[in-house]
């Protein structure tokens, strides 16, 4: 009984004991914080770039010991037949093993994405891969990807960080959609190859993430702008912020006066009359005049004044909203902004008679957007 007590306890203690067959010591990986992938002319069909951080540099300069030289980030781009063998080739140019569990980014070319099928390969490279995060973001570039990811950068050199602060501050602005990678492979299932997914460009030494590309039927449709990316935030409620412009009268012209939006609140209703969709949005709008005119300071008191400049913002919002509706309607005639989604799960009888031709329908439904604006604070006082 004692040796079956002792050879239990050594198998207990063998079992505890036993270390990680597979594991790869963090000094063994290059930690790719940002992918982009271009369409190429040759025989091989895309050009993948990898940008990794210069971690000898980065650990030298945190130790006080200086000494790290070269640049802060280096790039490396490999041509392959598909997006899965180009990630493997680069292994035959680097000395660590290639890990995606960090990648915060990435960037895909318009050719790409202007090719159904290459789309399509894209994607289902990214959903089989189990290291990459859903969480990550994925943008999309007018020119290519791999142009991006070549430049430095003076706010951050490494792209993948630059790109991620940058989302985090979203709310500033509202002229782009702050969406991950698994809200937008949702929207493609969903939607049946349907999303919009923002838009980045670069300058000289900055970044810049406005507007958005429109994909239908899993491939690139056209962009929206700025103008009309937040009206199509307002549509989906995701406006958590950012300011909108109207003009107000002043000595010897106009002025422009911004109103920052601190609080959004939207309501839905839809119906059939006549025959006739009619899918009613309502939003209840609260923020601040942040500047008018310094000879105007009185007259922020008047009630008037504040009414009329609630009756701008109003309409500014409001032709957002409808020039985001026109793309969507007239032009792209695709419902991106979840009107059948609300009719199947709130309307289910009406959704029952129209689903299955909703395609046709949507270009037809009237939509009905009121904006209700309430000026809260001046940034001034008596």
């Amino acid at each position: 009984m004692k040796k079956i007590k002792i050879i239990f306890l050594l198998i207990l203690i063998i079992s505890i004991l036993t270390g990680c067959w597979d594991k790869v010591e963090i000094e063994d990986r290059a930690f790719a914080m940002a992918i982009g992938i271009d369409s190429t002319n040759k025989s091989k069909n895309y050009l993948v770039t990898f940008q990794f951080p210069n971690v000898k540099q980065a650990t030298s300069g945190a130790g006080g010991g200086g000494g790290g030289g070269g640049k802060p980030n280096f790039s490396i781009s490999e041509i392959g037949d598909t997006v899965f063998s180009a990630s493997r080739h680069i292994s035959t140019r680097l000395n660590k093993r290639l890990f995606l569990g960090h990648t915060k980014a990435i960037i895909l070319g318009k050719d790409v994405v202007s090719d159904k099928n290459k789309f399509l390969e894209i994607l289902d490279t990214l959903d089989r891969s189990y290291e990459l995060s859903r969480k990550l973001h994925i943008l999309v570039t007018s020119g290519k990807a791999q142009d991006i990811l070549l430049k430095n950068y003076k706010f951050d050199p490494d792209v993948g960080v630059y790109i991620d602060n940058i989302f985090k501050q979203y709310n500033r602005t509202s002229i782009f959609p702050n969406i991950d990678y698994n809200k937008v492979t949702k929207s493609l299932h969903d939607t049946n190859g349907n999303a919009v997914i923002p838009k980045i460009t670069s300058g000289k030494d900055e970044l810049k993430i406005a507007g958005s590309a429109i994909i239908k039927d899993y491939k690139l449709a056209g962009w929206l702008s700025d103008e009309e990316n937040m009206g199509y935030m307002w549509l989906m409620n995701l406006v958590k912020g950012g300011d909108v412009a109207f003009e107000m009268p002043t000595d010897g012209g106009t002025v422009k006066v911004p109103f920052n939006i601190t609080n959004t609140i939207m309501r839905r209703q839809v119906a059939e009359e006549n025959g006739k969709i009619v899918y009613k949005i309502k939003f209840d709008v609260e923020g601040d005049v942040t500047e008018y005119s310094f000879l105007k300071h009185g007259v922020m008191f008047n009630t008037n004044i504040l009414k009329t400049m609630e009756n701008k913002a109003n309409n500014t919002i409001e032709g957002m909203i409808n020039k985001a509706l026109s793309r969507f309607q007239k032009d792209l005639k695709v419902d991106m902004i979840g009107v059948g989604d609300y009719i199947e799960k709130y309307n289910p009888g009406l959704w029952e008679k129209i689903g299955p031709t909703w395609k046709d329908k949507f270009p037809e439904v009237e939509v009905r957007a009121t904006v209700s604006t309430h000026i809260r604070r001046i940034g001034l006082y008596k």
